[in-house]
């Protein structure tokens, strides 16, 4: 069973392009182009990420488990993440 780290999640995911609104959760929005893409959220309790959140968390950034894993884990980069979406027909390419 996969598990990510809380933290270390949502600093990755500002570090890849993810804006922070804070509310009851700690929701997370990637803009492309002026277009909202995907929102995510994490709890603040500061619990591990189970597997179940992670997949949650990957089909509501627009990807499959494995990617966002590797995403969070920064080992896949804001670049790989916008070519996943192009792959993906989330976005057009910008070319």
């Amino acid at each position: 069973m996969a598990v990510l780290k809380d933290k270390k999640t949502r600093q990755n995911l500002l570090k890849k392009g993810f804006v922070n609104s804070d509310s009851h959760h700690h929701f997370y929005e990637f803009w492309h182009n002026g277009t909202l893409i995907a929102k995510t959220r994490t709890s603040h309790n500061g619990q591990d990420i189970d597997d179940y959140l992670i997949k949650s968390m990957s089909q509501q950034c627009k990807v499959d488990k494995d990617f966002f894993k590797a995403f969070a884990k920064c080992t896949k980069s804001q670049n790989d993440y916008i070519n996943e979406l192009i792959k993906n027909n989330i976005i057009t390419s910008s070319k």
